[in-house]
């Protein structure tokens, strides 16, 4: 045979003798080589610049990329590193039977070679066949009509292609500093190389409860939307130390406990179980809590995702209580507001219909609140708030009320401003004197308009329905530069559905168009469009990065029980020997199986519970206040994750019972 085909030859044969080891490393290499070529195509696909929230759709495909490279980097680094220990015995017999080191580096090239070409290879064509079906389930969440027709993006297979060539050269050093830096002995007798009892490590224990009560505490007390977002990152990485530390010398605490009960210890299927796990758990433990990481990232990106799905058409109705408003700004645009609303009217009645008309005057202004004073003139010691004024005759006809109001009299609804008092003034500056006004009464109810903000607020406002409008324009004009008076004409459409709507709203707006007066409007229907972007493209990129989390989980799941299964082969081979039945020794195998695979399953299950409350706060930034429906998706995403994590479990431990019972 020719040397320069021995070692491509070898290589090759080494790869198909250990396809149980590399079948699911390439098979994970190609499904995130090809879910990382989709997402640059998505994040630089020219063909949905024409669309409208396309830049919503690839800035979070963007993001997703930089997730999957990441990701990328750790499965390919962990499969490898799993892989190669297994293998380690054969390499200390390839050098026994006198290849030298060198030689057993050319093998490890053509190896990587032959599992980047394959990765590429099927990962690009992959990724190539589902592109456009991925645009097109991109496109139908964000509710924008499918364009057709079949591309290849040349950056995408670029990147994609460097992306991994990199991350297998890096295995490939890996593979080359171990082997540099093993003895053949210690390579061939590897596998039989035990392990000692691990010590209780009580600072570590200490650490991973402090971490991770610290998580959990920022979860539950967080109660500002902002401050969740901002406190999210933080919070989730204390989670994850105290996971580690937990899982690392918690674990092992809590088997000693376990050994040291006689009577839960000193049964067969207890006996054999406790002790194995006891002296392999310092090296476990980072993949179970590997697992139990991936699983909480799994159920958090999918159920909030979801959940910001369902709740968007309530998000709408809360953010565009009427289908379209018009907006007359009284400081520049001066004139008899009803003549602007018989204006409006007349248009909507020429473009289409219309109902629920209605109309009010709106004075708003920044102030800054402190104790019973209001100043129009902010400084550090004061609250920043929103003060929104109506008169009584607006409000009584909107609501339906009947409020008769003296001057100095008013209807409070403070929020974000705890508890408001009974008197205050309203000045220019603080100190100075001003107008003074009595709460009559704190309501619930304010006069509701239109807000294009993509994020709810959390900011203090101050809603006010005072006695006229001669009452609202004294408290404007203490400064008048930094006050707003609007006149807003609010109305429902009479089309049948969106699309109806959306073609009426272009028609009146061209309908107004032509006359003299000019009003600024907020259309629901036309605003939307973007929500439908940007909630779609949240939810494209939950499930997308949630495959990701689970596909790396499975990964993860399914060497451990390889690994476990051949740790465990000489074991039971001994205890066998000793007169052990089988029937004890499945026993055993279900007990251990049991109590290691469904520990992350649940630690992951009480991450989720502590966080839901941060979570709840920050999806109110999103509009959704509905706890309700989040509490349903998350118990839904997390009972179909179960089944899912049942069945890996179920086909991995088969895998392992094989190979244990081989041992039988």
């Amino acid at each position: 045979m020719r040397k320069s085909g021995f070692f491509p030859r070898l290589a090759l044969v080494n790869l198909v003798r250990n396809g149980r080891f590399y079948g699911p490393y390439l098979l994970s290499c190609l499904v995130t080589a090809a879910m990382y070529y989709i997402l640059m195509f998505l994040a630089y696909n020219e063909g949905l610049d024409n669309v409208r929230g396309a830049m919503y759709l690839k800035s979070f495909a963007g993001v997703g990329c930089f997730v999957a490279a990441g990701l990328s980097a750790v499965i390919l680094l962990y499969a490898n590193s799993f892989v190669m220990k297994r293998r380690q015995r054969e390499l200390g017999l390839y050098n026994i039977l006198g290849l030298e080191k060198r030689h057993i580096a050319r093998m490890c090239l053509w190896e990587a070679l032959f599992c980047a070409a394959v990765t590429l290879a099927g990962g690009m064509v992959a990724g190539i066949l589902f592109s456009k079906a991925v645009v097109l389930l991109l496109l139908k969440l964000a509710r924008v009509p499918a364009q057709f027709g079949m591309e290849i993006s040349l950056r995408g297979v670029t990147e994609t292609s460097m992306l991994f060539a990199v991350l297998f050269l890096l295995t490939l050093a890996q593979n080359l500093f171990r082997l540099g830096r093993a003895k053949p002995v210690d390579l061939l007798h590897s596998a039989s190389a035990g392990e000692r009892e691990p010590r209780t490590k009580r600072l570590l224990v200490a650490l991973g409860v402090l971490t991770l009560g610290g998580g959990y505490a920022l979860a539950i007390t967080t109660k500002n939307p902002v401050d969740a977002m901002l406190l999210f990152f933080g919070a989730v990485f204390l989670v994850i130390i105290g996971t580690y530390c937990l899982f690392t010398a918690g674990s092992i605490a809590v088997l000693k406990r376990l050994r040291a009960n006689p009577r839960f210890y000193y049964q067969t299927r207890h006996f054999t179980a406790v002790s194995g796990l006891l002296y392999r758990m310092k090296q476990n433990a980072v993949g179970l809590a590997s697992i139990c990481i991936l699983s909480t990232m799994v159920l958090v990106t999918i159920s909030t995702t979801i959940a910001m799905n369902i709740g968007l058409e309530n998000a709408l109705n809360e953010m565009f209580p009427y289908d379209i408003e018009f907006i007359q700004d009284l400081e520049r645009q001066p004139g008899d507001p009803m003549e602007h609303m018989k204006e409006v009217e007349a248009a909507a009645a020429a473009s289409g219909g219309f109902t629920d008309s209605r109309y009010y005057t709106r004075y708003w202004v920044y102030c800054g609140v402190r104790g019973d004073e209001i100043s129009l003139n902010l400084d550090q010691n004061c609250t920043r708030t929103e003060v929104e004024v109506v008169t009584a005759e607006d409000y009584n006809r909107l609501t339906g009320s009947d409020y008769i109001l003296a001057p100095d009299e008013v209807l409070a609804c403070p929020k974000y401003l705890g508890d408001f008092p009974s008197g205050f003034t309203i000045s220019a500056r603080f100190g100075e004197a001003g107008l003074s006004f009595h709460v009559r009464e704190e309501i619930t109810e304010t006069i509701r308009h239109a807000t294009t903000t993509l994020l709810g607020s959390d900011e203090a406002h101050l809603f006010l329905v005072v006695s006229d409008q001669a009452a609202a324009e004294r408290i404007m004009d203490l400064d008048a530069s930094r006050s707003a008076r609007q006149f807003r004409v609010q109305m429902n459409l009479a089309g049948k559905d969106f699309g109806e709507k959306l073609a009426q709203t272009e028609r009146l707006v061209l309908e107004l168009s032509k006359r003299d007066g000019g009003v600024g409007f907020t259309s629901k229907q036309d605003q939307a469009q973007d929500f439908y972007a940007m909630y779609g493209g949240f939810l494209f990129l939950g499930v997308f990065l949630g495959l990701l989390f689970l596909l790396a989980t499975v990964l993860i799941i399914y060497y451990k029980q390889i690994s476990e299964g051949y740790e465990d082969q000489r074991r039971y081979l001994i205890l066998r020997q000793v007169g052990m039945s089988r029937r004890e020794i499945n026993a055993s195998i279900q007990s251990q199986i049991l109590l290691v695979f469904f520990l992350p399953l649940g630690a992951a299950a009480l991450h989720v519970f502590m966080a839901f409350p941060m979570l709840s706060r920050m999806l109110e930034l999103f509009n959704l206040y509905d706890v309700g429906l989040f509490a349903l998706c998350t118990a839904g995403t997390l009972a179909v994750f179960c089944l899912i994590y049942a069945l890996v479990f179920a086909w991995t431990a088969r895998a392992y019972s094989r190979l244990v019972g081989g041992a039988n």
